[in-house]
């Protein structure tokens, strides 16, 4: 009886299969989409970079359905440098919430996704709270012991000269960014992505650049097992002439990604992962030279369809980059 009743049900799926097999696959494939991005959306928050548009992480998949992003990046970075005719001061604190949507064209494999930054540079709060760490875990401080807290202060001098010089906080809309990307008919999970960032942020609040900035890039990922998952990203980024520093500025910036993820308990899955880029100036300064920033935590998936990501990024190549930031993002698929 219970092995008629499992034949009945098996031909009975098929016939349903052969009758609506776009409906079945498209509920298969909708599934998977939606479990398919691993990564955690993050991007240098370097406040002298954070006007390029150097990409964020970009879906190895092409989206299915509609879906929305909030994502929240809260950094502080404290950095004194001197080198040849060079020097550095940053020491500042960063928030930046980015609002991402993104959606596909049908059955192309062609999908799309628009971002809007807004960021703020100043003084803050965090000084005390790392500080703390450092002093709880016998960390370094660097150059923070000998700086004020909670204040604001950007200057850098080349040959005598004071190019920029921020002592006051600022805030407002960044550079927009629209990419479109096409999902490559090959057996690995690969799609590859176009981003056009346009100057509509403010390169004086260092909310922009002041530049069109175009990025060409492939995003991949790969299951391993039922619960081990890597990803990664190669990404080639042209930057327009800015207002920043132009006569130091690079043109094109090279960038990648790699990370591994692992689903630790139902919807809970943790992971880690490692960006890095190459310099966006010609300068002998760490602070504008390649960064290596690793970023772990993980990410929880509601009933519901929201997801919820926690991770704090830290830099491997110190003084690179900002010395922490923690990164929130929250998103939901229709």
């Amino acid at each position: 009886m219970r092995a008629a009743a499992v034949t009945l049900l098996l031909i009975s799926g098929s016939v349903i299969a052969d009758e609506a097999p776009n409906e079945l696959e498209d509920i298969v494939l909708g599934c998977q989409r939606r479990d398919f991005d691993k990564a955690f959306v993050v991007r240098d928050q370097n406040p002298l970079l954070s006007g390029f548009g150097l990409p964020t992480t970009m879906p190895a998949i092409a989206p299915y359905g509609l879906s929305g992003r909030l994502d929240l990046y809260w950094g502080t970075t404290a950095v004194m440098q001197q080198r040849n005719d060079e020097a550095l001061l940053v020491d500042a604190e960063t928030r930046e919430a980015r609002l991402t949507l993104q959606g596909s064209f049908m059955d192309t494999g062609l999908s799309w996704q628009l971002q809007l930054p807004y960021r703020y540079t100043g003084g803050g709060n965090l000084d005390s709270f790392i500080d703390s760490w450092h002093d709880t875990f016998g960390l370094p401080d660097g150059a923070r012991s000998a700086l004020p807290r909670d204040q604001i202060a950007i200057a850098y001098t080349r040959a005598g000269t004071r190019q920029v010089n921020i002592n006051s906080s600022a805030s407002g809309l960044g550079d927009i960014q629209a990419a479109v990307g096409y999902e490559l008919p090959t057996a690995a999970t690969l799609t590859a992505w176009l981003t056009v960032k346009l100057p509509t942020g403010d390169a004086d609040k260092l909310t922009g650049s002041g530049g069109t900035d175009v990025s060409l890039l492939l995003a991949g990922q790969r299951s391993l097992s039922d619960r081990w998952s890597v990803f990664g990203q190669a990404a080639a980024t042209y930057l327009g002439e800015g207002d920043l520093l132009p006569d130091r500025q690079r043109s094109v910036v090279w960038s990648g990604m790699a990370g591994v993820a692992v689903q630790a308990w139902r919807g809970l899955s943790l992971k880690a992962q490692v960006d890095a880029h190459t310099a966006a100036y010609d300068s002998d300064l760490d602070f504008f030279s390649d960064a290596v920033v690793l970023t772990v935590g993980g990410d929880y998936r509601f009933d519901s369809g929201w997801r919820l990501d926690l991770g704090v990024s830290e830099d491997l190549a110190v003084e690179h980059s900002p010395d922490v930031v923690f990164v929130i993002n929250v998103r939901q698929d229709w």
